[in-house]
């Protein structure tokens, strides 16, 4: 049974002609379309599969589970990347029946396939049985409070006054330790090293908490949102799941929350006022990042800035957590940063970070890139977080109409009022001292993408578009596209943004795919775009 997408399993160039070697020797190899999918009653595995094509997949390891005279052959291509994920979950649908997967690429002989085809075969002889899938897993409930610590992947400094929210709402939460070399070590030790790697760095993490003496699977849960596609990342939680269960700990709950039309609805199991405390904690984390980056490049004592932006942060984290009045305590932070004395600010070229929001925010992932551009001369200005939520909020209210969920669309129209209010003020308290305070609504990064793609094409991308054309009309000198490495909607910007640069000028851009490898080929290619960013900077002043 030939198992793939038709474009690439089923046509004869892109799959070495497979099904006529297969015949030559012997055996009908038959496309899955033949298959009565239709006729599958155990959707055991599909949840949250939201690719078509994945899901036909899997359905398709359950009819050759239950058939003994049909084996599956997966053919994938290299970096293919819903397969990362899919190819996990149909191995585990299979339940221990022999399956061959074969990985194509512009390099692939057809002599390997043949010798690969031959072992399949000959391990496959006697084997035509029904393999049993093993019954359900008890699963405990997610309840917030029941007295389990919650543990937070830490994605960005944010991370902190996430969980500090959710101890001011009764739920024990701390952060994991931010990613290092054991967590990269662990996380490609139980991933094959396909996915994408805030999927190896967020595994890398949780494995090393419980690879530890005192671990008790009884008092802890991880904190792992999901989602509705494109994008790899609402399959994190999945494979996590799947990784917990063979390490033995399917008692440890994994809490999901939906970044869709059921985000606050979901997020609401917490009770109380969550919702709110977090995003007025995350408005306030995105101005100290402001703050840290467009101090720290022309500070007069080296090392102060950072100093009291740690300090703030700590800060920052107690006021949400004691429920204090975070107008004031901001207003407080701003006149620390504020006597910071700084030499010639605002004389430097300015880089724009956009790409995946994991990547282009964790120092670990990145390499640390923005103190890499610092030490070469250039500020840096980076997306908010709160971005992605504004960008939740405007698609959950598009297919909140579509799907007629009017009580749903009201809902969401308040809430993104509300939180724009809250920005608004906190916004006022540092207008005067931060060149990007005040960002552009969600509705205008997207209405200056859409020259590029469509906003029907949901994700990062159409943000990170956007978000280059936004950073291009306030004058930046260069662009860096920080992406996962065979990340799909990074890939797709880094295409983008070549037409971007046609159309607006031939500001320099550069796309980091980054993967964990220390590769002094990144330093020297960020070197020479530093080169060409200077050049930019220096010809617009000469002008």
């Amino acid at each position: 049974m030939i198992v793939g997408r038709p474009y690439n399993a089923f046509d004869p160039g892109a799959n070495l002609a497979i099904h006529n070697k297969i015949r030559s020797l012997g055996v009908l190899g038959i496309p899955v379309d033949m298959l009565p999918l239709s006729e599958v009653n155990s959707l055991d595995g599909l949840e949250g599969m939201y690719w078509r094509y994945g899901q036909r997949i899997l359905l398709a390891a359950h009819f050759c589970r239950e058939h003994p005279q049909l084996f599956p052959v997966f053919i994938t291509n290299f970096s293919c990347g819903p397969d990362s994920f899919i190819e996990h979950f149909f191995e585990e649908l299979l339940a221990g029946k022999p399956y061959l997967q074969i990985e194509i690429d512009e390099h692939s002989a057809d002599a390997g396939v043949v010798t690969r085809i031959e072992a399949y075969l000959d391990s496959i002889r006697g084997k035509t049985r029904v393999y049993a899938l093993p019954g359900p897993r008890p699963r405990p409930p997610i309840r917030p409070r029941d007295g389990r610590t919650l543990y937070i992947p830490y994605m960005a400094d944010h991370a902190r006054v996430l969980a500090a929210a959710f101890r001011a709402c009764g739920v024990k939460a701390e952060t994991l330790p931010e990613p290092d070399d054991e967590a990269l070590f662990y996380g490609r030790r139980y991933t094959s090293g396909k996915e994408c790697y805030p999927t190896i760095l967020t595994t890398g993490d949780m494995i090393k908490l419980v690879k530890k003496p005192d671990f008790d699977p009884q008092k802890v849960a991880f904190f792992m949102p999901s989602g509705a596609g494109p994008c790899r990342f609402g399959q994190y939680n999945r494979l996590h799941r799947k990784i917990l269960d063979e390490l033995g700990f399917p008692e440890v709950p994994i809490y999901s929350p939906q970044q869709d039309v059921k985000l606050y609805e979901d997020l609401g199991l917490v009770g109380g006022d969550f919702t709110r405390l977090t995003w007025k904690g995350l408005l306030c984390m995105d101005l100290l990042d402001k703050f840290l980056r467009e101090t720290r490049p022309y500070e007069v004592q080296p090392g102060q800035t950072e100093k009291i932006y740690w300090e703030a942060v700590a800060r920052l984290e107690k006021a949400v957590e004691k429920r204090e009045d975070l107008v004031a305590v901001m207003a407080e932070l701003r006149e620390r940063f504020a006597n910071i004395p700084v030499k010639d600010k605002g004389k430097k070229p300015v880089v724009g970070i956009v790409g995946e929001i994991y990547v282009r925010s964790n120092r670990y992932a990145n390499e640390d890139i923005v103190r890499v551009l610092e030490s070469l001369g250039a500020e840096v200005w980076l997306p908010t977080i709160a971005e992605w939520f504004y960008y939740i909020n405007y698609t959950s209210k598009r297919w909140a109409k579509r799907l007629r969920l009017f009580k749903q669309l009201l809902k969401l129209v308040i809430e993104n009022r509300v939180q724009l209010e809250d920005e608004h003020r906190f916004v006022s308290l540092v207008r005067d001292l931060l060149r990007t305070a005040e960002e552009p609504t969600v509705e205008e990064i997207i209405g200056l993408a859409r020259k590029y793609m469509s906003d029907e094409f949901e994700g990062e991308a159409i943000l990170s578009v956007g978000k280059s054309l936004d950073y291009l009309r306030h004058g930046v000198n260069g662009i860096v596209n920080v992406i996962p490495f065979t990340c799909m909607p990074g890939t797709v910007v880094s295409m983008l943004l070549k037409r971007v640069r046609e159309d607006e000028g031939y500001v320099p851009v550069l796309t980091v795919p980054c993967d964990g490898q220390r590769s002094m080929g990144t330093r020297m290619r960020i070197e020479a775009f530093m080169y060409q960013v200077r050049e930019h900077f220096e010809e617009r002043a000469s002008s």
